[in-house]
Order: C-alpha cells, then sequence, then structure tokens
C-alpha cells in the first residue's frame, strides 16, 4: 500500500512540473528561433508581420516585447520604433510603457525567485553587475532609474540582478519606466517620421538619441571611476 501511494505521489509530481516543463520548451523554441533568424527582425518586417486589426497588434506587440525580456538578440528600440509607425503617437508611447513593463518585469521575476544564491554567481560571470552591489540598497527609486538611463549594462541582467537582489518591485518599476521613458519617446518619433527622414522630428529624435547614448557612456564611465575610488 505505501508503495503505491508512493507511486501514486511520485506521478502526481510528474505531473506538476509538466506546465512549468512545456513553458519553458516554449519559451526556448522562440529564443532559437529568434537568434536563427535575428537578421530578419527588423522594423520593417515586425510592421509587415503584425495584423492590421489594432488589438490583434497590440497582442503581438506585447508578446514581442515578452519575448526580449528572455531574448538579448531583439533591440528593445526597434519595437519601441516598430510601435510608432503601427499607432498613433500617444497610442504608441502607452503600448511602449505598457511593453516595458513586461520587459522589465519577466527578468526580475526570474532574479527573484532564483534568490540570492544565485547572486554571487550572476555578480562573478558578469563584472560590471558588481558596480551596483554598493548601492543597491541606499535608493531603491534612484538606482533603478539610473542604471536604465547609463543603458551601458545589459537590461535583462539588471533585471534579474535587482529582482535576486530584493528589490522592492514598486520602486523597481516606478525608477526603470521614468529612466526608460527618453528612449521610448524618441524611438516612437523616430518610427512616426521614418518615412520622412528629413522632417525636423525625425532629425531632433536622432540627435537626442546620439545625445543620450554618449551621455550614457560618460555617466557609466564616471561612476565606474567613483566605485573604484571608494573600494
Amino acid at each position: 500500500m505505501d508503495e503505491e501511494n508512493e507511486i501514486r505521489h511520485k506521478k502526481r509530481t510528474l505531473l506538476s512540473y509538466l506546465p512549468k516543463a512545456a513553458g519553458v520548451a516554449f519559451w526556448l523554441c522562440l529564443i532559437v528561433l529568434c537568434i536563427v533568424q535575428r537578421d530578419k527582425i527588423t522594423v520593417d518586417n515586425i510592421v509587415n508581420f503584425t495584423p492590421k486589426n489594432p488589438f490583434l497588434a497590440f497582442c503581438i506587440v506585447m508578446l514581442l516585447f515578452a519575448l526580449k525580456s528572455v531574448c538579448v538578440v531583439i533591440y528593445g528600440g526597434i519595437l519601441y520604433a516598430a510601435c510608432g509607425i503601427l499607432f498613433s503617437l500617444p497610442t504608441a508611447i502607452a503600448i511602449n510603457i505598457a511593453g516595458s513593463v513586461i520587459m522589465t518585469t519577466i527578468p526580475f521575476l526570474i532574479g527573484k525567485k532564483l534568490g540570492a544564491k544565485r547572486l554571487a554567481a550572476l555578480t562573478k560571470k558578469h563584472s560590471k553587475l558588481e558596480l551596483l552591489h554598493s548601492v543597491q540598497h541606499k535608493n531603491e527609486l534612484l538606482l533603478s532609474f539610473f542604471v536604465r538611463i547609463v543603458g551601458f549594462l545589459p537590461s535583462d541582467l539588471v533585471s534579474m540582478y535587482l529582482g535576486a537582489s530584493g528589490l522592492h518591485y514598486i520602486w523597481y518599476i516606478s525608477g526603470t519606466i521614468m529612466g526608460l521613458l527618453p528612449a521610448i519617446v524618441n524611438f516612437s518619433v523616430m518610427g512616426k517620421n521614418i518615412h520622412d527622414v528629413s522632417s525636423p522630428a525625425f532629425r531632433i529624435s536622432v540627435v537626442l538619441e546620439i545625445f543620450l547614448m554618449l551621455l550614457s557612456v560618460i555617466l557609466y564611465y564616471i561612476w565606474k571611476r567613483k566605485k573604484r575610488q571608494e573600494g
């Protein structure tokens, strides 16, 4: 009798893991597909692939943002620009904000699930993450905002690290969206005006994006130098 109960328990345990295994297999297949087809992940192809129906287009875009959260070969700016083409500017910005919440929440929750035990291994493998260690509990909102503005650290790894380090989600996501907002607006404007690259709006958005990239490099190296001096 005890042996039968043990067998039933093992079967129930195995069945309980099947949905999780199926989910992991699904995401792995999508990631492999994106890696194999990475040269085809462009603004034009995303726009051409997306249905004309606004609701279906929204669903596809949200799925792509979710995929971006676990697949580094997709560049977030491409999704922001594609939304600028597909929707009106205010709608595109709102959808990009919603997509950014999904894109940064999934790896945050993965990191939270992995916990502190994996934090050291993650930091050891990616030395740039060590810069976050000394400031992670001083001001969670400011830290989340700053790492997005700097943008020099891998977005998905930063999200996983901050999730594993125990940041409060509300401060994390608030700072994250504030830090990503300039890029969201910029790429949305680029997408909206991509068919008229000589327009003032497109040129200004390009100049602003270049400025933000240079600013992120400068801020990163200032921050890195300061942390080395403190260490």
